[in-house]
């Protein structure tokens, strides 16, 4: 069974900086308002002269059926660079999977706060939680125990749940 990447805290496409893959032709950046002066550095800043790229910059309200038009005419082999909010970031993430890009394929670079999501095991919801090895949760209140890995299938790290002291 294949379960479709997702973007989590500790996903392996986060990086800190742009840095592009020169074993790929063509490269498709997406960014925002807050990442567009990091953008134009790293394309100024690359050294190979004819970088094949195409450069797609995102309003306040993402435009699904633009989006999903860019992603699905692009050329098997493209490498995808998000640089964005969590919300954004989270959004073209989905999309791209989507439309067939996989992890190896996708970079991205995070401005601002990212979110990390718990799955209950005692009410069966997601919810978003800060940092900490212990929550509670928002629905039912049962305090958990973050556990040690992200399930792609539940969208979230899973919480077990305890009797606190």
């Amino acid at each position: 069974m294949y379960n479709s990447p997702v973007l989590y805290d500790q996903s392996e496409t986060i990086k800190e900086k742009l840095s592009f893959n020169d074993k790929r032709k063509k490269h498709l950046i997406i960014y925002d308002q807050k990442a567009a002066g990091d953008v134009k550095q790293a394309l100024t800043a690359h050294s190979q002269e004819e970088l094949d790229y195409e450069p797609f910059e995102i309003e306040d309200a993402i435009k699904l059926q633009d989006l999903r038009t860019l992603l699905y005419s692009q050329k098997m082999g493209t490498h995808l660079y998000i640089a964005s909010n969590w919300d954004h970031a989270a959004t073209v993430f989905a999309e791209a999977t989507e439309a067939g890009f996989t992890e190896d394929e996708i970079q991205t670079v995070i401005y601002g706060p990212k979110r990390r999501y718990i799955y209950c095991m005692k009410c069966y919801h997601t919810s978003e939680i800060s940092d900490g090895d212990e929550v509670q949760c928002a629905r039912c209140d049962a305090y958990m125990e973050v556990g040690p890995f992200f399930s792609k299938v539940r969208k979230g790290y899973i919480g077990y749940p305890f009797i606190p002291n």
